[in-house]
């Protein structure tokens, strides 16, 4: 833990060197990440106004869909690498309500309590110190509020039928994956939704204090 800014560091300039290749791996998924993110969103119940923080936006696959659905309301996405945020840009571009911010999820630059919803998908496996940035997210967030996070899990079981991808994947990015279910439970929160998917996990916490 002691060497996540050092380690976060190296993940910046990874993704600033590989911005180009970033989308290639949902199309090794064939969709599947990207259906994954809509249900996700559904699962969530999330409102239609309000203020929504994407965590590790990327090239803005989620944070697009985010700005699709919260028609009255805003969508800021944040992430470590600048290169990753220029791609984002150009595919939202048509969204006015949607703002990206270059910054480490595990220092949020940003108040308590001032989010009504929070999302990570697909990265809290490939950042250091998932449970840091799950604690920041849950500090930004107001009560009432949700966490929803999908992302691969570390310990994948016995039935990885993606196997070749997920090594694949954990290869490119240097993806440890993330098991948070322990972690999401430490904090104040009740769990309305847990997908264990075998080689990932998808959760929504509320936050209740």
């Amino acid at each position: 833990m002691s060497n996540y800014l050092d380690e976060s560091k190296k993940t910046r300039d990874r993704y600033n060197r590989l911005a180009m290749l970033y989308d290639l791996d949902d199309v090794l998924w064939l969709g599947l990440k990207q259906y994954s993110r809509k249900k996700l969103i559904k699962e969530t119940n999330l409102k239609d106004s309000g203020l929504v923080l994407d965590l590790t936006t990327g090239t803005g696959r989620n944070a697009g869909l985010l700005a699709r659905w919260v028609t009255n309301g805003t969508v800021i996405g944040i992430d470590i690498s600048k290169n990753v945020l220029k791609i984002n840009k150009l595919r939202n571009n048509r969204y006015d309500n949607l703002h990206r911010v270059q910054g480490m999820v595990q220092s949020l630059p940003f108040a308590d309590e001032t989010f009504n919803a929070v999302f990570c998908t697909c990265g809290m496996d490939t950042i250091d110190g998932p449970d840091i940035a799950f604690s920041e997210a849950f500090r930004v967030l107001k009560k009432g509020g949700t966490v929803s996070l999908l992302h691969l899990k570390r310990n994948k079981g016995p039935l990885d039928v993606f196997n070749f991808l997920s090594r694949f994947y954990a290869w490119i990015w240097r993806a440890d994956g993330a098991d948070l279910l322990t972690h999401v439970q430490k904090h104040d929160v009740e769990v309305p939704v847990y997908r264990n998917l075998q080689i990932a996990e998808a959760i929504v916490a509320r936050k209740i204090g």
